[in-house]
């Protein structure tokens, strides 16, 4: 038996890296401020308790205040985005999911994505209408022959074969491309 050579990705994409890297960056930007800040209130005030005390207080709050800021950045869309999910499945098919400017890179490119499939979605929804449509109508005239009254088996084969072959037809339609 052979084996599925599979190939992992130690790189993910390039918008995750980015933000990740974005993170890091200010974060360690705020504690060397931070650090230096402590340093300067070190030599004024003398090392101590108060001074342990400060820094522990002022680490602690850079801490809460990072986390705050990066997971409102991170998570914060996905709310907004579940609401509109919402309305998409509830029937508004040409509603697109939208992010904002201060929104994740990589949230926008993960969005970017949902959109192509929402568009496909609206595609799939008009076709599925259409058939409906097609098929309603065409049933609604076979019915009319059989009401008519004394139709010939020839006439009422030919009405059965040209609807079986238009819903052949309806097989070349966009759900060939998925």
């Amino acid at each position: 038996m052979s084996e599925k050579i599979t190939r992992q990705k130690y790189f993910v994409s390039r918008e995750l890296r980015i933000s990740i890297a974005l993170i890091i960056l200010w974060s360690l930007l705020v504690a060397a401020f931070f650090t230096y800040f402590a340093k300067e209130l070190g030599e004024k005030i003398g090392h101590g308790v108060l001074l342990f005390v400060i820094v522990m207080l002022g680490y602690i709050v850079i801490v809460v205040a990072l986390t705050m800021l990066f997971s409102h950045r991170l998570i914060g869309p996905f709310q907004r985005l579940k609401t509109e999910i919402r309305l998409i499945v509830a029937g508004e098919y040409r509603r697109r999911l939208t992010v904002r400017n201060n929104d994740d890179l990589y949230i926008r490119s993960f969005i970017l994505e949902v959109n192509r499939i929402l568009g496909e979605l609206e595609k799939l929804h008009g076709y599925k209408e259409d058939i409906v449509m097609h098929i309603d109508s065409e049933l609604m005239n076979f019915i009319s022959l059989i009401e008519e009254g004394e139709q010939s088996k020839e006439k009422l084969r030919e009405a059965a074969l040209a609807f079986h072959g238009k819903i052949k037809s309806l097989e070349q339609g966009p759900l060939k491309s998925i």
